[in-house]
């Protein structure tokens, strides 16, 4: 009678929510030691095996805990050598180097904070309304990402280059744009904090986003300092502390 049961159509529904539940757990807490430094960006995680013994699962579902953190951008795969955590590197190695780890990651938005505040204050002196019709078009397309649940990145990183754009020194132009590869990573990376809390977190992004767009319509460049150092913090939050 136990065998005829576990053959049972309900049963087999059980164990594959079961998997999935596993799954999703390995996920959880994988995707939370590359956050906590546990795994530092660049570095090699441990083989499969080792893995399925640590968090008590079949390879099976490990493999597909890893899958879903490549589809994340948060992993990569090297044929041969294994799995590893993504850095951010650009493919031609050009530009800024990979983000190395946690402390990388804050010590790049504190370069954020100096060199986007700085070109959003000259920006306010330079903006037309055409250019703020145009920031304004990034957010309406970002909002519409948000509403299928689709990545903001590609809007977003536009909105953020035309503001550099807008303070007229093209260092300022050329840093942001070699934070690109960065930025995508980061963009990765909080997207896979789940649909509620990227979704909140885009809700916020987008009032944030507003702020610094009302200052750039006034003409202030103080406001618009302090609204791009308001919107960088909270950007940091978000993937410190998943907010």
């Amino acid at each position: 009678m136990t065998g005829i049961a576990t053959n049972e159509p309900g049963a087999e529904k059980g164990r594959e929510r079961a998997g999935g539940r596993l799954e999703d757990r390995v996920f959880g807490k994988l995707r939370e030691a590359i956050r906590s430094g546990t795994y530092s960006l660049g570095d090699r995680l441990p083989s499969e095996m080792e893995l399925a013994q640590e968090y008590g699962v079949s390879r099976p579902v490990l493999r597909g805990a890893l899958s879903r953190l490549r589809e994340e951008g948060l992993i990569v795969s090297r044929q041969g050598a294994g799995s590893f955590v993504s850095s951010g590197l650009q493919a031609s190695g050009e530009g800024f180097g990979p983000l190395d780890s946690v402390d990388d990651i804050a010590a790049y938005f504190a370069y954020r904070r100096l060199l986007e505040a700085e070109a959003v204050a000259l920006a306010a002196l330079r903006a037309t309304p055409a250019d703020l019709a145009e920031l304004r078009g990034h957010m309406a397309d970002m909002a519409a990402l948000v509403e299928v649940g689709t990545a903001t990145i590609e809007p977003d990183l536009l909105f953020h280059q035309k503001i550099a754009e807008l303070s007229d020194n093209r260092f300022l132009v050329d840093s942001v744009a070699m934070l690109r590869p960065h930025m995508v990573f980061i963009g990765r990376f909080v997207r896979s904090l789940g649909s509620t809390g990227y979704a909140r977190g885009k809700a916020a992004m987008s009032d944030e986003h507003e702020d610094i767009v009302r200052a750039l319509e006034a003409g202030d460049a103080t406001a618009a300092r302090a609204a791009m150092v308001a919107h960088i913090d909270r950007s940091q939050r978000r993937v410190f502390k998943g907010e």
